[in-house]
């Protein structure tokens, strides 16, 4: 059943007349209901208006985009950042860029859709079926294998709908004879884990959405200086329009809302797992607010007892359920009190 709202959710989901407690949704810091985050907003809106419509690459250019990109970087830990209209765009445009003549792409296991491309999104036999730490047991010597002259290798930084922790330690064994690019969408993990992956040997490249845990409509690139250099004239990138302005000022001025919420966030994560037996039904991984399962029944129970929580086949219409809720920095104690105590009541 879907519903229909008129209203933001923050921690209360408004809904038919109804209240919930709003335990779905992507935006884990709560930065759409920050307080001072709306008010460094409207300062920024009166600035620069709703869009900057134009290219990037044109012959006026609006200092913001190099300014809030320079901050970025510094707050993801990466070298640098170029920023795009969505975080789709940022998958598309870069895997697009790195579409050339004897090319093979793979594709870890739960890959978001940013990174499809249908030119090269054909998974091989040996990929189908497996789990992700399967598949990272094979791709070392899959590539070594490769004749190909430039590999691409494309996965999610973290499991998603379904949680599940991805380790990284397989770029570190890639061949050094090949060139070889990493690309990592990092959409649900980046503003809640700064987790730092690094290869000395190959190229790099992480996308994210701007409009989940960070609360702004955009996307972001980060890799190194010449590759983002060589992205920004590429086509796609030239004849896009790019994101708010007045989103970037406004995340420049509020940054220390950023790591506030965070920590805020982190303590209502460690609040919740304690309240829940260890044997809990639900999956989870360490400092990370999505739960999952496909036991049957949850969804259902926490709806009726005023709690809402996402349940969809996800990403196509023919995959299987899975109930996903999901802790935010909005949260208060008594909120989380009430989940764990219906959680337990599930058989």
């Amino acid at each position: 059943m879907n519903y229909t709202t008129q209203h933001l959710p923050s921690r209360i989901l408004t809904t038919n007349s109804q209240e919930y407690l709003w335990f779905s949704g992507t935006s884990y810091l709560g930065m759409p209901h920050h307080q001072g985050f709306r008010e460094n907003f409207i300062q920024a809106f009166a600035r620069y208006g709703t869009s900057w419509g134009s290219s990037r690459n044109n012959t006026v250019r609006l200092e913001i985009y190099e300014k809030a990109e320079t901050e970025l970087a510094k707050f993801a830990q990466m070298p640098a950042a170029l920023t795009v209209s969505s975080g789709m765009w940022a998958g598309q445009l870069v895997c697009n860029f790195l579409q050339k003549p004897d090319t093979q792409f793979f594709y870890a296991p739960k890959t978001h859709p940013a990174l499809w491309n249908e030119a090269n999104l054909k998974l091989q036999d040996w990929e189908k079926g497996l789990s992700y730490s399967e598949w990272a047991l094979k791709i070392v010597e899959k590539v070594k294998e490769c004749p190909a002259k430039n590999i691409v290798i494309c996965t999610d930084s973290v499991g998603s709908p379904y949680v599940e922790h991805f380790d990284f330690q397989w770029i570190n064994d890639l061949p050094n004879d090949k060139n070889i690019t990493v690309v990592i969408d990092a959409s649900h993990s980046f503003g809640v884990n700064h987790s730092i992956i690094q290869s000395l040997n190959h190229s790099i490249i992480i996308t994210s959405s701007l409009n989940k845990a960070m609360g702004m409509t955009g996307g972001v690139i980060f890799s190194d200086d010449e590759t983002l250099t060589e992205i920004r004239k590429f086509p796609m990138f030239a004849g896009a329009s790019p994101m708010m302005p007045a989103l970037l000022e406004t995340f420049i001025n509020s940054i220390d809302y950023f790591h506030e919420q965070r920590q805020k966030l982190m303590e209502n994560i460690a609040y919740f797992n304690a309240q829940i037996p260890k044997n809990t039904f639900l999956d989870s991984i360490e400092n990370y607010p999505a739960y999952c399962t496909h036991q049957s029944g949850v969804h259902e129970l926490l709806e009726k007892n005023g709690i809402m929580t996402a349940c969809f086949p996800y990403p196509t219409a023919t995959d299987f359920p899975v109930t996903r809720l999901v802790i935010s920095a909005l949260h208060l104690k008594e909120d989380l009190d009430k989940l764990a105590f219906i959680l337990s009541l599930q058989t």
